[in-house]
């Protein structure tokens, strides 16, 4: 079996179509503006700060802008409309772009990174997982892991907020996914993700992929990363099979999954699978949760209402109620401002299979297209003093009166993340959880820097000092 980090692009894929060289107008149309510096300066503030690059652009040039990258032609988009065309309307006239790219290194063909056809198999054969009936099983558990978690802290004692999420939603995907504990692979798994998402970040211009197999260090350690990984995953699963038996877990699910031709998946989707998984249920979910630590370090009120929600919306002695849980409204307000704020997928880049008009702008085949959360967030438009962690915003059904594509941390239409009940679901807890027990306070008033790759990382590891409401 293949690893991902050397599998070939699945032949059921649409072919990829050569880039386009230089930022001229497009076939049938002119490309919006947008800056024109000598080639290295623009990937220099490129690289430095992607994030930012990109907000800049949209302050400066507006709804839309195009750049050159490694000579070729990127088209940035930020109305809503335009982002809805890209993610839904239009969305089979594009392919993943050069982020994803580098991701399937390293997560194969899970769901965050596949293409039709195969996406929709994939999805269709993960749904069940994920309703909400199979939801409730999953908050008995996170309540027990986020509880047993918190009961080795101390008060007073100073703790890196960043690890101790890392270890906690570990711990929690670890048991929903496989149910069992799999501690020997915790610290192994953190370092080398870790690893493999500053790769696929700092790794995503055109071109920088001819150093794949060159024997650089920097280069090297992506791809013994990214194999550890994949070694880990088809370790546990060779176990499960081994066994004998496919067990009433999240990977017994995934190993009794059959599609609409009663076929199973193959065990190298099976290993993609549960490593998207452990991404997207372990690493972004502990970042979101640490942002949200980072803007709440001064707001004792919100922690108050919390503490009473936690009362009210997971009471100690009974079962927890899915519903319950997502519908407490600062814990869903907090999220929603720090998913607003650090998305954890900062930047969607995608490629056209085909001349295509996006929000009035004629984009050529070839063209590299980028829509981020991160700068549409930001959007004056849409959010009053919208670098302001402002959880009051979301009051009064806020968010129903935003147009599609303003807000999409969790992408939209088909693309929409699956497991995105799952992850607010365990957020919540985690959050509810510590108001009513412990909680982390940063120790700097400064929220933290970002650090942003494959996902916006809050830099610095937010040292913080464990307290009580």
């Amino acid at each position: 079996m293949a690893k991902p980090f050397d599998a070939p692009r699945p032949v059921e894929y649409p072919d990829k179509p050569a880039a386009i060289k230089k930022p001229k107008g497009s076939r049938g149309g002119v490309l919006p503006p947008g800056p024109r510096q000598l080639l290295g300066v623009l990937t220099i503030k490129f690289l430095l700060d992607t994030p930012n690059f990109l907000l800049s652009l949209h302050k400066e040039y507006g709804d839309a802008a195009s750049f050159s990258l490694s000579g070729e032609l990127f088209i940035a988009f930020f109305t809503p409309e335009a982002v809805t065309d890209v993610l839904v309307k239009k969305q089979h006239e594009f392919v993943k772009g050069v982020g994803f790219e580098r991701m399937h290194k390293v997560l194969g063909q899970g769901l965050l990174t596949n293409e039709e056809p195969v996406h929709l198999r994939h999805r269709r054969m993960m749904q069940p997982p994920f309703h909400h009936g199979q939801l409730d099983s999953y908050a008995a558990q996170m309540r027990n892991v986020v509880t047993d978690h918190l009961s080795t802290w101390k008060l007073g004692q100073q703790l890196s907020a960043t690890d101790e999420m890392m270890q906690l939603t570990f711990k929690i995907v670890a048991q929903i996914l496989f149910s069992t504990n799999i501690e020997k692979y915790a610290a192994g798994v953190q370092h080398h993700m870790g690893i493999a998402i500053d790769r696929i970040e700092r790794t995503m211009l055109p071109g920088l992929d001819r150093f794949d197999n060159f024997p650089l260090p920097y280069f090297r350690k992506f791809r013994e990363s990214a194999n550890y990984l994949a070694d880990v995953a088809q370790d546990i699963i060779e176990s499960r099979v081994a066994s004998g038996t496919n067990g009433d877990d999240l990977l017994g699910l995934l190993l009794s999954a059959r599609d609409d031709e009663n076929q199973p998946f193959s065990q190298d989707d099976v290993r993609d699978e549960t490593l998207t998984l452990i991404l997207s249920g372990h690493e972004t979910t502990a970042n979101a949760t640490t942002w949200a630590l980072a803007y709440l370090r001064d707001r004792d009120d919100l922690w108050m209402k919390l503490a009473l929600e936690a009362e009210q919306n997971l009471p100690e002695n009974s079962l927890p109620d899915v519903k319950r849980v997502l519908s407490a409204p600062t814990a869903k307000a907090i999220f929603a401002e720090a998913l607003r704020l650090a998305p954890p997928v900062w930047v969607s880049p995608r490629r056209a299979l085909s001349d295509v008009e996006i929000g009035g702008i004629a984009v050529p085949k070839g063209a590299h297209v980028l829509v981020s959360q991160y700068a549409s967030h930001r959007s004056e438009k849409f959010f009053h003093n919208p670098d302001k962690f402002l959880p009051e915003r979301w009051e009064n059904d806020f968010e129903s009166s935003l147009p599609r594509g303003a807000y999409f941390p969790f992408l939209l239409g088909s693309r929409k993340c699956l497991g995105d009940q799952f992850a607010l679901l365990e957020a919540n807890i985690i959050l509810l959880q510590m108001a009513r027990e412990k909680r982390l306070r940063p120790i700097s008033a400064q929220v933290p820097k970002a650090e942003p790759r494959a996902t916006y990382r809050p830099k610095g590891g937010v040292p913080s000092l464990v307290t009580t409401n």
